[in-house]
């Protein structure tokens, strides 16, 4: 390619959601706070593990691997994040949080709503990609083509088609040749 030339790339975003059973508080470890050390005796991280983002917040060495990104200025982390008036109820908090509807019950994910403008013609089943054993909620879209792939297999699907007004659960209709990830 000449000098003259540039390469260029499509904006990429990354959303790593950590469900069930995540401890925000061992994620985004507030080390300089008292409070933490006081209540968390048994489970806190220990001081010398802490891998230090800023003044304030660290994380654990498990998650050594984003430290880069941060020192790039390429990952942010999002504290306290929530809405207005909660409906003090776990199943409906969690449609609201995938949805994005906090007054009427969505039918479709935010996620899956961004992926179909990115890509409204549905001609790359690659603009969106799950790393999970299922299709997360937030990316419950109809007819939308996405890929979703898990350390053990890959699985290339296509959720079914519907016409229902009601939130369909994720269901897959094929599956393809494993992938392997390194």
């Amino acid at each position: 390619m000449p000098a003259t030339q540039e390469t260029k790339k499509d904006p990429v975003i990354v959303v790593l959601q950590l469900t069930g059973g995540n401890d925000y508080v061992n994620t985004a470890i507030p080390y300089n706070n008292p409070l933490y050390r006081d209540n968390r005796k048994a489970v806190g991280i220990p001081d010398d593990q802490i891998m230090h983002l800023d003044g304030q917040y660290g994380i654990p060495p498990y998650m050594a691997p984003l430290k880069q990104f941060w020192d790039d200025k390429k990952l942010a982390i999002l504290h306290g994040v929530g809405w207005k008036e909660s409906p003090r109820s776990h199943f409906r908090a969690m449609d609201i949080w995938h949805t994005c509807e906090p007054v009427k019950v969505g039918t479709e994910g935010w996620l899956g709503r961004v992926a179909r403008e990115f890509d409204p013609k549905k001609e790359n089943v690659v603009t969106t990609v799950s790393f999970g054993p299922s299709l997360p909620r937030a990316l419950a879209v109809s007819c939308r083509p996405f890929k979703a792939t898990s350390a053990s297999r890959s699985s290339s699907g296509l959720r079914r088609c519907t016409n229902r007004r009601s939130a369909p659960a994720p269901s897959w209709t094929t599956w393809l040749t494993p992938v392997s990830i390194r």
